[in-house]
């Protein structure tokens, strides 16, 4: 016979986590159902293993969505404050580096063990290599059926089973097939925050050199979005924060809309306007500098061999051909082929459309007793904490709801 709950949650990973423990509390019996062997694998890797929780600038300006209001609403429910308060409550002490929040111990461990800690302490019920296979109506609410022998019966249920970003940590997108099933529309998911592709010669001869640039996302020969950061050439294309803040639009324009003309632009000089650095090189170049010098002191000396092809052949105006460079060296442009995949992308853009469910309280629309939390939703934001803040503000928020009015 299954086994029945208040709810269900679906999903052990930080939205999951935060949901059971909010609808427990809230007085619900919780069964947590999660893929792997253990919980909240993917916590562990996130802020370079330092988990950065959350930022002191919490706004929704910092997230794209088919429903921006839903993440207006939901922040407006549980904020910033809420998010500190409730790890502090967990016995989490945190520190903030240019607004980014991080664990005092600065281990991403830290903060999954007293999620675990508190998860044992309200006897959620945990259920683990529980893979679901369906989510069906029957009774009184939901039957959730892993493989023809395990199967948990539940008034309500949380879906919080990620998107498709590191596979190998639990988030594959089966969540998604799931939602389907129950009648929701999915926003194709595409990798975000995600090395581009970029078949160029500055690449391969830059191979494995970092330098801070700034990184400007084109579609169409249009502007969409622009970071500063650094940015790392590799054998395949452009990685780096700068690169990876940038990659969003243009792997929803590859991937998603089909698109040929999308490019990135990169300023290599960033600290020099284009007419202080053309004054310099012409300088250097009045100067009889050699060709392969002429960028000394302001790049990487790697640049060297670079420089001859980036300055125009046959134009005897020195002016002109500083000018040039100058404009080479602020807006070099790499055509994208694409992005590189799942195993490297840190978040999905895509999901469950955010219009399909409640901005109060993230319950469907169309399956009354279920709730949506975490990355399984479109709902993307930047980098720097704006996701993992999601997590717990969504989770949290589809915990309340799910547990009120049980009984």
């Amino acid at each position: 016979m299954p086994v029945c709950f208040d709810v269900a949650v679906v999903g052990g990973g930080a939205a999951g986590l935060a949901a059971a423990i909010s609808a427990a509390r809230g007085g619900a019996t919780v069964a947590l159902c999660d893929r792997m062997p253990r919980l909240g694998k993917k916590i562990l890797i996130t802020g370079g293993g330092r988990c950065n929780l959350t930022n002191e600038d919490l706004a929704p300006k910092y997230y794209t969505s088919t429903d921006l209001d839903l993440v207006d609403s939901v922040l407006g429910r549980f904020g910033k404050k809420a998010i500190r308060d409730f790890f502090f409550g967990l016995g989490l002490e945190m520190v903030s580096e240019d607004g980014r929040v991080f664990p005092a111990t600065n281990q991403a461990a830290s903060v999954l063990r007293v999620l675990e800690i508190e998860i044992r302490r309200l006897r959620v019920a945990v259920e683990l290599s529980f893979e679901a296979t369906a989510i069906e109506r029957a009774g009184f609410g939901f039957r959730v059926e892993s493989g023809p022998t395990r199967k948990i019966e539940a008034r309500k249920v949380i879906l919080a089973g990620g998107g498709k970003a590191y596979p190998a940590l639990g988030s594959n997108g089966s969540g998604y097939s799931l939602a389907q099933g129950l009648g929701h529309h999915i926003i194709p998911p595409v990798p975000s925050a995600v090395p581009l592709l970029a078949s160029d010669p500055m690449c391969h001869v830059l191979q494995g050199q970092k330098l801070r640039s700034r990184a400007v996302a084109l579609i169409d020969g249009n502007p969409v979005e622009t970071a500063e950061g650094e940015v790392l050439f590799t054998q395949y294309g452009l990685s780096g924060t700068a690169v990876l803040d940038v990659s969003e639009s243009l792997s929803i324009a590859h991937h998603r809309q089909g698109k040929k003309k999308i490019a990135l632009s990169l300023d290599l000089v960033p600290f020099l306007s284009r007419e202080a650095l053309a004054g310099e090189l012409l300088r250097r170049m009045k100067a009889k500098w050699a060709e392969a010098d002429l960028i000394s002191g302001l790049l990487p000396e790697k640049f060297a061999p670079l420089i001859p092809n980036l300055l125009a052949k046959g134009e005897p105006n020195a002016n002109k051909r500083t000018l040039g460079l100058a404009d080479g060296l602020k807006d070099k442009r790499f055509s994208v082929q694409g992005t590189r995949g799942w195993n490297e992308a840190e978040f999905t853009s895509g999901g469950v459309d955010a219009r399909e469910v409640d901005p109060g309280t993230l319950e469907s629309k169309r399956q009354k007793g279920l709730f949506f939390a975490g990355e399984i939703l479109d709902v993307q934001g930047r980098r720097g904490g704006y996701n993992l803040a999601w997590a717990w503000t969504s989770g949290c928020v589809a915990g309340q709801s799910a547990s009120e009015n049980i009984g």
